[in-house]
């Protein structure tokens, strides 16, 4: 009986625990912008100019994507836009449709960097660092407006 009342006590207070943040699609912009490409995007610079930087790159950002606060950014994104920025710097984007397509090496993004021995770990570390406490401030200014 004991372990019942437990276990049905322990679920309810885990309805109410604070939930860690999740780094959104906002986030990753931001993040990606002025890290990889702070020479060009001013520390200073919103949400808006930063996406506008990178879309016109072809590092895409759905705005579906950017206005879901719900929907939590992935390894997989993650992979994507590193992988993205590494082919660009490389001079070796092919942009279709708008966007850097992904090269035959690897059926996913996270399989092209594995091969091309790009890692994504620190850019994924970091991103959950800065939105420990929830959204960047240029993301949290975006949704205030």
């Amino acid at each position: 009986m004991k372990i019942i009342r437990f276990i049905l006590i322990s679920v309810f207070l885990s309805a109410f625990s604070v939930r860690a943040a999740e780094p959104t699609f906002g986030d990753l912009a931001v993040l990606l912008a002025k890290g990889y490409f702070g020479n060009y995007v001013p520390q200073d610079a919103p949400l808006q100019r930063c996406v506008i930087f990178l879309n016109r790159r072809g590092i895409s950002f759905s705005l579906f994507d950017l206005v879901d606060q719900n929907k939590a950014v992935t390894k997989e994104d993650v992979a994507r836009v590193v992988g993205q920025s590494t082919l660009l710097f490389s001079g070796e984007a092919e942009v279709v449709n708008g966007s850097i397509k992904k090269p035959i090496e690897g059926k996913t993004w996270v399989d092209y960097c594995l091969l091309n021995d790009i890692n994504t770990v620190p850019i994924w570390t970091g991103l959950l660092e800065r939105t420990a406490e929830g959204p960047l401030p240029e993301v949290r200014f975006f949704f205030k407006r």
